[in-house]
This record gives structure tokens, sequence and C-alpha cells, in this order.
């Protein structure tokens, strides 16, 4: 007799009465997604990089690569060749026949500046063309001469030379209480600076020329109330060496305004 309890063959098994509480997993194809609205959606030829931008980013490498390999060669010839700038200081100055008018504002002086340049450079060779130096009061150009050009080879010591002469020059009254406010006190000090147009040799191989500018600053003078002489104080001065871009000037010319902006 059969049992009622067991369902009739042929029929599905209610998902409670699943031996393992569970109904059978569906198949995989009642989860395929619909097709695409674009009957060409699978159709579509694939995207080309862009040519110009393909360049543009190969042309940006070649630059980075070219700038990284000369900024090397440079950094490498820079290491071989350790330049410095040259030294300079004042081992004598003196000034002589000083008179310093008040009423009228004029000045009469004759200075003279002896320098020691120095090339502490062990490969490069340095020569000096179109050299031109000034002596200052207060940051007032009292004088202005040439002096003659010069060369040196490496770890060399030479004596540069230079006079200034001012024969009743008219000067700013500042000047003049200053300089006599100065003898009152013992001393006076001056300005004195050099411009120079210099090149750099290595070897075989000539750098492009450039400006030198040499300040001296505060070199003392010791001079009585009435003194018209006197000589350097305070023994030897160190100058402060500054070298400028390179440029495209041949000759530098006293009068000229650019010349002068250089010692300001």
């Amino acid at each position: 007799m059969a049992d009622p309890s067991r369902p009739a063959t042929g029929y599905p098994v209610h998902p409670a009465q699943h031996p393992n509480g569970y109904p059978p997993p569906q198949s995989a194809t009642a989860y395929a997604p619909p097709p695409p609205n674009n009957p060409y959606y699978y159709n579509q030829p694939p995207a080309y990089p862009n040519p110009r931008a393909a360049l543009i980013r190969r042309l940006i490498a070649a630059l980075i690569v070219v700038t990284v390999l000369f900024l090397t060669i440079l950094f490498i010839c820079w290491l071989v060749i350790q330049p410095h700038r040259p030294e300079f200081h004042v081992t004598s100055f003196s000034v002589s026949n000083l008179n310093v008018s008040t009423s009228s504002q004029r000045l009469t002086g004759n200075w003279n500046a002896r320098f020691q340049v120095y090339n502490p450079n062990k490969k490069l060779k340095i020569s000096y063309d179109e050299i031109m130096s000034s002596i200052l009061y207060k940051s007032e150009i009292l004088s202005q001469t040439r002096i003659p050009p010069f060369k040196q080879d490496t770890k060399n010591h030479t004596t540069m030379d230079a006079e200034f002469s001012v024969v009743d020059s008219y000067v700013d009254e500042r000047v003049v209480n200053g300089i006599n406010g100065d003898r009152a006190n013992g001393a006076v000090g001056f300005e004195v600076r050099v411009v120079a147009d210099v090149g750099f040799k290595v070897g075989g191989f000539r750098a492009r020329r450039r400006l030198l500018r040499v300040w001296c600053d505060n070199v003392s003078i010791g001079l009585t109330a009435n003194g018209r002489s006197g000589n350097l104080t305070g023994g030897a001065r160190k100058c402060k060496v500054f070298a400028l871009i390179a440029y495209a000037v041949s000759k530098i010319d006293l009068n000229s305004q650019w010349y002068l902006f250089l010692f300001q």
C-alpha cells in the first residue's frame, strides 16, 4: 500500500520538502544579461593612440635626456677644473695733498693704492683687460682711473697699482662734512672698487669673458685734523669679489651711466 505522505512521481519537490532544505541551483543561462541595445556594441574597432600626443611625449623625453646629460657633463667639468674666484687685498693705501674746502665744497687730493691679486686655481689661467678702478667716499665717486691689463698663471700672485687724482673737484656737502669729521677722529675711511673684463683659459679652451667686480670697503687712512697726508691703518684689507654673468661689451666707457652703475 502506497505511503500517502510521499509525493507522486513526476511532480517537483516543494522547497520545504527537499532533502537538504534548499532548492536546487538554477541554470546559469537563466541569469544571462539581456543583449545590448546597440547592435554594433561588440563590433567596435580598438582606439588608436593620437600620433601628435605620442610625438610630444617623445620630444619631452628627449629633452629630459639631453638636459640630464648636459648637467652631468657640466658637473664633471666643474669637479675636474674646480674654478675659484681670484682674491684681492689692498696692501698699501695713502693720500697726499688732501684739501677739503667747506665754503666752496671743493676737494683736492692724490691717492695711491696697491692690490695683491692671487689666482687660487690649479687649472684656470686668468687674463684681466679693461681694468677700471674708482675711489669713493660714502658711495660718491671721487676719482676714477685705468689700470694696465695683465695675465695670471695658476697659483700666481700679482701686484696691481692704481693712482687717483682730484684737483679742485666739486663734491656733495655730506662728503665735505664727513671727511672733515673723520679727520677730527684721526682716520678717514674710503672705498676702493675695481671692475675688470676677465677671461678664463683651461689648456686650449677659452671660456666666455665675464665682468669681475671687486669691492674694498672701509679702507682707512690715518689723518689728523689738519693733516694733508696719511697712510693705511690696520693692515691689509681683503676685498669682496663678485663675478657677473657673461656679457658682450667690447669697451667699458668711463663716462657711461652703465659703467658708473657698476660702482654703486
